[in-house]
This record gives C-alpha cells, structure tokens and sequence, in this order.
C-alpha cells in the first residue's frame, strides 16, 4: 500500500469514528487516536499543511491530569463549536485526500 492509501484509510477511519451517538469530545478524541500515526511530514501540499495546523490545534494544552493526554486535555477546554468545527476539518481533509486520489 502506497503512503497516500494509508493516509486515505486511516482519515477514513477516523471520518467512521466521527459517525454516531455520543459526547462529540469523544468521537473526535477516537478519531484521533485513528489518527496517530499519521505523520504529516509525509504528507504533501496543502493536506500536510491542514493536518500540521489541525493537530497542533487539538494538542495545544498540556494535559491537567496524569493520563489525560494533550488531546483529552484540549478537547474538554473547547467549545462544542470549536469540537464539531475540528471534526468538520477531519472530513475535508478525508475528502480532499480522496479527491487527490481520483485526480491520479
């Protein structure tokens, strides 16, 4: 499997976790731990850019508690708005991969 198949399955599999019932701190939090080994060093153009932007987003505050995890810890100071917007760039940036996909 090339890098970008493995990018697009894993963003897929992220998008599966964002689909459903439940708090969306913890569907987007899932969707990231989909997400960990993504490295976007690999990625390129303005994908590579969204996700680098969209990660350092979400882990930009240190966790409070031991275990926590920057993630968790980042996620519960954000606003419902801010979460479904972080969810929102998840899925452009699924679909933006599948678009470059078709585009080969």
């Amino acid at each position: 499997m090339s890098i970008k198949g493995y990018h697009r399955e894993k963003f897929a599999a992220a998008v599966s976790n964002l689909v459903g019932l439940g708090d969306i701190r913890v569907r987007v939090e899932h969707a990231f731990v989909s997400l960990v080994t993504v490295n976007p060093k690999q990625m390129v153009g303005e994908t590579a850019e969204k996700y680098q932007s969209l990660y350092a987003k979400v882990t930009s505050r240190q966790e409070e508690f031991q275990g926590e995890g920057t993630i968790r810890s980042t996620l519960r100071h954000m606003t419902d708005e801010d979460v479904s917007d972080v969810a929102e760039e998840i899925l452009e940036i699924h679909n933006q991969l599948l678009r470059e996909f078709s585009a080969a």
